[in-house]
């Protein structure tokens, strides 16, 4: 076994070469091992501080492969600082050599994102609460960001940004909503405040404004205590375009940018609007995203992760991750989500067959849903996203009628008008047709196949759109999740029509099945009505009206496809509870279907209602 040599109090210890798994800084029961990739160095060291006191251990070259550097060191314990001194060869005027200080590329915990910041060492075990992901037909999932979730006109009153302990105590409004899955924005180290968290610092760090990677387990452990499944939104194409602790790792000067980056036009720009792309043609590249990935599974108990724009890594680099995961038989269930651009629907089929992803993000139902409410071929476009594209399942699409964090946030203080909450876009949270549509919205996106997403604010008519941090908008800088707004009374109506399909989905589990028939298309009227059933004998029939047009004598005529007996109405978007009206539907009547094979119905305008046979 080769050694390293450790100074202490400029006396020299002689420690052992790493004999541990795992890349970075790991504690062990007897040792905390330190390892690094370096391939261009001649010497790697890791400086160690204790009570401010430097030391300093060298790490060896592995034989196996010498581009490695590890070593053990006794003694290390949690909340250590930490960095790597790389002493590196040189050899041309964009590589000149000398001696580089970075952080741990792998840190599970960072002091900041300032280019000098120290890593700090992380014990990452704990006991967890018992929690099995449930099954993929069953989510139900609120998407929701860190940071600017809690704070504004509720009892935390922060004036910055939201902490993974202020997030904690929010989670039972998520639950009682009637939702059992959690989608958190990126919640890695970016630079200065937090922002959209799309371009990491320190990719392995959890935000320090955030706070520890212990906090982090314990929101994750008290959301599965409350019956809510996590998902990471993991972010594997770029790192940040500012303080990125990868960039030039290995003081490459060149804007080939290291060994993270370095021949950035093989497959495209190492520069771009959204970040600077890694190489994913690398195979250690592979394998450090790869390790993240694990990571987020493995020591934070993630359900799920949700690849974001992972039609920007190469087939080979994500293939790589998946079957990497997939080797786990405890992560078959897991959910996997793939960002995949619209413009290559012809791909979606092979990115859940072929790279074994479980779902595609539907990023082109917001605006077919837009379009059918705005008249434009309503029936069309209703069909268009009912439905599961021949996928083997429903929940191979995750579905979010109402908009995404990417149809909400407007990045530039008001400028972008199409990115707003669904309600702004159709007339604003005062106008009551918009609410109207936005509770149909809702009630279809849960009714139809596919895993239902709601962005947070969306479930109580949130006014404008989200922003996580204040802008130069001149009328007002704040977007955040608003809590005066979820507790007046328009939000919440939309809260009550939220948590009552939301429940009604879990209690019909035709709503969960693979089976959809369209029944009733009426063109001039823009009403369309479709079946669902379950082998277990529960069957529902969801009507859908995107019109002014509305019947109240029980003269609007549904056929039922062939099914016959008695129907009765189990949710009307248009009750009174959620914003409607008293005797707008057929509460409390028993539907007979008649000789013609239809059902004869109240229908108000812009609406859902779903019968079930008794």
């Amino acid at each position: 076994m080769s050694e390293s040599l450790m100074v202490v109090n400029r006396s020299v210890v002689s420690v052992s070469q790493s004999v541990h798994p795992g890349m970075g800084a790991n504690l062990f029961s007897d040792k905390c091992s330190f390892r690094v990739w370096a391939p261009n160095a001649i010497a790697v060291s890791v400086h160690i501080w204790q009570d401010e006191q430097m030391s300093q251990v060298a790490l060896a070259p592995e034989p196996s492969n010498p581009s490695y550097w590890s070593v053990d060191v006794a003694g290390i314990v949690a909340g250590q600082p930490y960095q790597f001194s790389i002493v590196n060869q040189g050899g041309d005027p964009t590589n000149p050599g000398g001696i580089l200080t970075r952080v741990d590329a792998y840190a599970r915990q960072v002091e900041s994102a300032e280019d000098n910041a120290r890593g700090i060492v992380v014990d990452w075990q704990q006991q967890w609460s018992e929690f099995a992901t449930p099954k993929f037909a069953d989510l139900i999932i609120y998407e929701a960001h860190v940071g600017s979730f809690a704070g504004l006109n509720d009892h935390l009153n922060i004036s910055t940004y939201a902490t993974f302990a202020d997030f904690e105590t929010k989670l039972g409004y998520i639950r009682e909503l009637g939702f059992n899955a959690l989608q958190l924005l990126p919640i890695e180290q970016v630079d200065g405040i937090d922002g959209e968290g799309y371009g990491a610092t320190n990719l392995f760090a959890p935000h320090n404004g955030y706070g520890t990677p212990a906090q982090l387990r314990s929101l994750v452990d008290a959301a599965h205590s409350q019956g809510l499944a996590v998902i990471f939104d993991v972010v594997y194409h770029h790192a940040s375009t500012s303080h990125n602790h990868y960039w030039q790792y290995d003081g490459n000067t060149s804007d080939e940018g290291g060994i993270y980056f370095e021949d950035p036009f093989r497959y495209e720009p190492a520069r771009d609007e959204d970040g600077r792309a890694f190489a994913h043609w690398k195979s250690e590249v592979q394998n450090f995203l790869l390790d993240h990935a694990r990571m987020m599974l493995h020591e934070y108990r993630g359900d799920g992760l949700r690849f974001d724009m992972a039609h920007s890594l190469t087939w080979e680099c994500t293939q790589h991750i998946i079957a990497g995961l997939r080797e786990n038989p405890y992560w078959r269930d897991k959910y996997f989500i793939a960002e995949w651009t619209s413009e290559q629907q012809d791909r979606w089929g092979q990115v859940i067959r072929e790279l074994d992803f479980n779902a595609v993000w539907g990023m082109s139902d917001p605006f077919a849903f837009r379009h059918a409410v705005n008249g434009e071929n309503t029936i069309d476009n209703l069909k268009s996203f009912i439905g599961w594209m021949g996928f083997d399942r429903p929940w191979n699409f995750v579905r979010y009628l109402l908009g995404s964090h990417d149809r909400i946030a407007d990045s530039q203080s008001g400028k972008q008008p199409d990115n707003r909450y669904f309600v702004e876009l159709c007339g604003g949270r005062d106008n009551w047709y918009a609410r109207a549509q936005a509770r149909l919205g809702w009630a279809l996106n849960v009714a139809m196949p596919g895993t239902p997403m709601l962005f947070m604010g969306s479930e109580c008519h949130h006014w404008g759109y989200w922003w996580p941090n204040p802008d130069g908008n001149l009328v007002t800088s704040e977007h955040r999740f608003d809590w005066a707004i979820a507790g007046d009374p328009i939000g919440i109506s939309m809260r009550n029509l939220v948590r009552d399909i939301n429940w009604i989905c879990w209690h019909h589990p035709a709503l969960r099945s693979d089976t959809l028939q369209f029944i009733h298309e009426d063109r001039t009227n823009t009403v369309l009505a479709f079946k669902r059933w379950h082998e277990g004998g529960n069957i529902v029939v969801v009507v859908v009206n995107l019109s002014d047009r509305q019947w109240q004598e029980h003269d609007y005529g549904i056929d039922l496809g062939g099914e016959i007996g008695q129907w009765s109405e189990i949710f009307n978007s248009q009750s009174p509870q959620y914003d409607g009206w008293n005797n707008s539907g057929n509460y409390g009547h028993s539907l007979q279907v008649q000789a013609d094979r239809k059902i004869y119905i109240n229908l108000p305008k812009w609406s859902v209602l779903i019968f079930r046979k008794q």
